[in-house]
C-alpha cells in the first residue's frame, strides 16, 4: 500500500508519526503494531483500519456467513471486534459485533468526526460515557449518538459483554 501510494518508508514514518526502522520490521513481518499504531498508519495512507485485513470483493455480497467476517482482538486481549460484512468498500456503514471481557474498556473517552454510532447490547451489561454522563446497558437495552460527542465504554460487569455496533461512516 506505500509503494502504490508513492511513499518512501520515511515519509510514512513520519505521516504517522513511527520510526522508519519501526515501520519496516512492520512491512517484513518482523513487528506487530497495535491498533492504535495501525490506525496512525492507515490515516497516512488514506484508508480505515481495517483495508489491512480484507481483499477488495469483486461482485457485491449480500450475505456474510459466519466466519467469513475477520476479528481484531485488541492488544490488551480483553476485547475484539468482528466486522459483520466482508468488505467496508463503497458501504456507508460498519455493523461489527464487539465483545468485551469484564473490565475491558476503551480507557478513556475518544470522538471522530462526521459520524454516527448505534449499539444493540445482546447479552451481558456495558457502561457507555457520553461526555460526563454514564448509560448503565444491559441485555435487550440500545443507544444511538453523535460519534463527535466525546464517549467511551467499559464492562463492569461479571460476565463478557456482547454488543451490535454500528458506526457510520466505517471509522476502523
Amino acid at each position: 500500500m506505500r509503494k502504490s501510494r508513492k511513499l518512501t518508508i520515511h515519509d510514512l514514518a513520519e505521516k504517522a508519526g513511527c520510526t522508519s526502522g519501526y515501520i519496516s520490521q512492520i512491512e517484513k513481518g518482523i513487528a506487530s503494531p497495535s491498533i492504535s499504531t495501525l490506525k496512525r498508519i492507515g490515516t497516512a495512507l488514506g484508508i480505515k483500519l481495517v483495508d489491512f485485513f480484507i481483499e477488495d470483493e469483486k461482485e457485491e455480497e449480500v450475505v456474510t456467513r459466519k466466519g467469513e467476517g475477520f476479528e481484531i482482538k485488541y492488544p490488551q486481549g480483553d476485547a475484539s471486534i468482528f466486522l459483520l460484512v466482508k468488505s467496508l468498500g463503497g458501504k456507508n456503514m460498519e455493523p461489527l459485533l464487539a465483545r468485551f471481557e469484564p473490565g475491558a474498556g476503551s480507557h478513556g473517552l475518544y470522538s471522530h468526526s462526521g459520524g454516527q454510532e448505534f449499539g444493540y447490547v445482546i447479552s451481558g451489561e456495558l457502561d457507555l460515557i457520553i461526555e460526563d454522563k454514564v448509560y448503565k446497558l444491559k441485555n435487550g437495552d440500545s443507544f444511538y449518538f453523535d460519534s463527535t460527542r466525546p464517549h467511551g465504554y467499559v464492562n463492569r460487569g461479571k460476565e463478557v459483554s456482547e454488543v451490535i455496533w454500528v458506526i457510520s461512516p466505517p471509522t476502523y
